[in-house]
């Protein structure tokens, strides 16, 4: 079979785009592995990501721009050499969190995604997963996703589509399962029949960063409370929650640096002192390093819904104080703003947190979880307010119903999330004017 090669110099390196062998759609986990002359370079993203400085939006061009010219040359050559320059090079584009720096694009926040403007008839790329599995969604030109799952650090070819019309194509490649269900690996996009690379799509202007756990990354949301299949990585599709509801209702790009059980006293797991403070600013929440460029994309506003591991966790008993949450969350709500000076702040009070769930071991009282929750999200909020920070608001959603915690392990609904979705994103247009 014929096969094209693209060559795209980019900001790390060098991208090679060429044919590899034909390999099975539905599993990239049992699928055959990468030819040996596939170059897995690093696709860099497209141009860097707005960033506001101001009330305007202000969007560079998306393609990587080609600033190469001879040293050598005075300013009337080097006049003459920009106007007969090439065009901007095609890249690939990453939304989300993720990081670029070496041989591999690697992401693990939910909703992660690649997106590929290509010409021709396919597009496969190789992929891995370095702690566990990933489970995508793979999108061709708008139409409905088919779920692929990548498992295994082992490099896989994973036809992203195939048997196109000859012709202009776009596919998204969608991060559905979250951070610690595993680590997303990819490398070298190729193009059957001689296909090409070309400039990705505009981004939209609007953007939204989502924070939080399991409660809103649709955690479960595929499957059934008390399913065997919860015990599975499969039911998980952030696609179908909160973040990517209401990311679409406010017709905005979606960031969503979550991490199931996480808090800002306690994790689920009480000794775990990854909080959300910690992982906040990294790329990845499971490393360290590389920290995340805040710089290289502003949100117009930041949803923070969190504390629920904190004051409803039934390992950590007595449950701590309103004032001690209060304390907590709004310290980082301080490190929020301090990395988002522009945007706007919606501190939000889970649906799912009660107050009569659960109870103290010594006196068998309820926590009063839902009760703290609301009082010390309000002392939080209150506190940046009177230090000056007028742009952080407080948002309640209504309780939820028996009937809406039916997802795996008792999270929300689709039903759910869509009703919140419903709720909060008036809210959001309204304090912003959208």
């Amino acid at each position: 079979m014929k096969r094209g090669i693209v060559w795209a110099f980019v900001g790390l390196g060098l991208f090679a785009c060429s044919g590899a062998g034909d390999v099975p759609t539905n599993d990239a986990g049992t699928s055959t592995d990468a030819s040996a002359d596939l170059d897995t370079s690093l696709p860099t993203n497209d141009a860097a990501s707005p960033v506001d400085s101001g009330a305007t939006d202000a969007r560079p061009e998306d393609a990587a721009k080609d600033a190469s010219l001879d040293a050598t040359t005075d300013a009337a050559d080097a006049a003459d050499a920009a106007d007969a320059a090439p065009p901007p090079m095609p890249a690939v584009q990453y939304i989300g969190r993720w990081d670029l720096s070496g041989a591999e694009a690697v992401a693990a926040y939910p909703a992660s995604r690649m997106v590929v403007k290509f010409r021709g008839t396919g597009a496969e790329v190789t992929a891995r997963d370095s702690f566990n599995e990933t489970w995508l969604e793979v999108s061709v030109d708008g139409q409905a996703p088919t779920s692929v799952r990548v498992q295994g650090a082992q490099a896989r070819t994973l036809v992203l589509a195939e048997n196109l019309p000859m012709g202009d194509h776009t596919v998204e490649v969608y991060k559905r399962t979250e951070a610690f269900s595993g680590v997303l690996r990819l490398s070298g996009i190729t193009f059957p029949n001689g296909g090409a690379l070309l400039p990705p799509p505009p981004r939209k202007a609007r953007r939204i960063e989502i924070i939080g756990n399991s409660t809103l990354s649709g955690y479960g949301v595929e499957g059934n409370r008390g399913d065997a299949a919860c015990s599975t990585n499969a039911v998980h599709n952030a696609r179908r929650s909160l973040i990517q509801l209401l990311a679409t209702a406010l017709d905005a790009e979606d960031y969503a640096p979550t991490v199931s059980g996480t808090g800002v006293l306690y994790n689920e797991t009480p000794t775990d002192t990854n909080l959300i403070h910690v992982t906040y600013p990294r790329t990845l929440p499971r490393a360290a390093t590389p920290t995340w460029d805040f710089t290289s994309w502003q949100p117009h506003v930041v949803v923070i819904m969190v504390g629920g591991t904190d004051l409803s966790n039934p390992s950590v008993d007595p449950p701590p104080t309103q004032a001690a949450f209060a304390t907590a969350y709004a310290q980082f709500l301080q490190t929020v703003r301090s990395k988002n000076p522009n945007a706007l702040i919606v501190a939000a009070t889970s649906p799912t947190t009660s107050n009569f769930y659960p109870t103290n071991d010594i006196n068998g009282q309820p926590y009063m979880a839902r009760t703290k929750m609301i009082g010390g999200i309000a002392d939080a909020v209150a506190a940046r307010v009177a230090a000056g920070d007028t742009k952080v608001k407080t948002f309640t959603f209504m309780p939820a119903s028996d009937a809406e915690l039916g997802a795996c392990q008792y999270h929300p609904t689709f039903a759910l999330y869509q009703r919140m979705t419903a709720e909060i994103a008036p809210f959001i247009r309204t304090e912003l004017g959208w």
